[in-house]
């Protein structure tokens, strides 16, 4: 078997542009154990408008018991 079989953390603006979120959408449902998460009012540039809210996101990934 291939494939990711690890958890991912998916994070995009609502209103990207670039990667829509439909694809995040996408790519998660295709993952096996993937979390999303869309930022609101945001584009491509999400992490430097949320930048407090998504590094709480991920330590909070992070820490998530399998």
């Amino acid at each position: 078997m291939t494939g990711i079989d690890l958890p991912v953390f998916v994070a995009n603006g609502d209103s990207d542009p670039m990667i829509l979120p439909r694809y995040s959408h996408l790519l998660a449902g295709l993952l096996p154990d993937a979390r999303i998460k869309l930022y609101p009012d945001s584009a491509h540039g999400f992490l430097f408008q949320y930048h407090a809210e998504f590094s709480a996101d991920v330590l909070a990934f992070f820490g998530e018991d399998d």
